[in-house]
């Protein structure tokens, strides 16, 4: 059988309106079964401009946390900016965009792609909810949301990414992030969401490195300006509005080496914290076994 694709949020059908209005939070809603297996999540956000004009960065921030389960368990966890660095990393693509310039008009985010790669199971269904703050001259959003289906996970495995918050210590050097990353199967990737990033003239980042320790000791090291995982056209310099909506992001990608076992033995991380007291973001992405 084919792949199929299948609305869980949308508005008038047919209609004009891109999507399910979005004026409040979306509680948790069960996703109807389609097939046997949900492939990935496609989701876009509008939101029209009134007043003065609303950057794209500030705009993702309308989606503020977007959650799925399986049965009882959090498989996703994270906004709409963070679900683009995810797409980024897991499928080497971006989203389109529109930043409006004036104070008429749209912003809106479209094409963001989730992995979820979760067969589908009667007994744990698949539910998900999504978390709307206010945007200021931000008004009539909504908000769209379709699922891929297949009929096997044609050796796809489950994903797991659940963001961590932390404010990192008050001096610099290393810290240890005290957390063991969910033992559920291999790390295959790393997001790395900071405030203060490289730039012309700064070189005192949220974190310059990370060590990655199993069962207590040293295993890898990843540094933030060499593994970084970038993306074609990606400067620091004078920014595009694409730019400025993800380089916030450090994105470590581990699945050329296979990734790193996360069942057998505990794995921790510490970080070198070089611009201190940070509310920065782990997210792990794992491959569930």
């Amino acid at each position: 059988m084919s792949a199929k694709v299948a609305k869980i949020y949308d508005g008038t059908d047919p209609g004009g309106t891109p999507g399910r209005i979005f004026t409040a939070s979306i509680g948790q809603e069960e996703i109807v079964q389609e097939d046997k297996f949900l492939d990935s999540l496609s989701i876009g956000m509008k939101g029209a401009v009134a007043t003065a004009a609303v950057t794209i960065e500030d705009f993702a921030g309308l989606l503020s946390e977007y959650t799925l389960r399986v049965g009882p368990e959090t498989r996703i966890l994270m906004n709409m900016r963070q679900l683009l660095a995810l797409m980024r990393l897991y499928y080497g693509e971006l989203p389109f965009i529109w930043e409006n310039t004036d104070a008429t008009g749209n912003d809106f985010i479209g094409g963001v792609k989730v992995p979820i790669q979760a067969p589908a199971d009667a007994a744990k269904p698949i539910t998900h909810a999504a978390a709307r703050t206010a945007v200021t001259n931000i008004a009539t959003e909504t908000l769209a949301i379709y699922g891929y289906w297949d009929s096997e996970a044609k050796g796809k495995k489950p994903i797991h990414a659940v963001r961590i918050q932390h404010t990192t210590a008050a001096s610099t050097g290393y810290e240890a992030l005290n957390q063991r990353l969910a033992n559920v199967g291999r790390l295959v990737g790393l997001i790395v969401q900071s405030p203060a990033v490289f730039a012309d003239g700064n070189i005192d980042v949220s974190i310059q490195r990370i060590l990655l320790n199993v069962d207590g000791q040293r295993h890898s090291q990843f540094n933030m300006l060499s593994d970084h995982y970038g993306w074609a056209g990606r400067s620091v310099g004078v920014l595009d509005p694409m730019d400025d909506l993800m380089n916030v992001f450090n994105l470590i990608d581990l699945r050329g080496q296979g990734g790193i076992d996360l069942k057998a033995k505990p794995v921790t991380l510490d970080l070198d914290v070089q611009d201190v007291s940070d509310a920065i973001v782990l997210i792990p992405v794992i491959e569930m076994e």
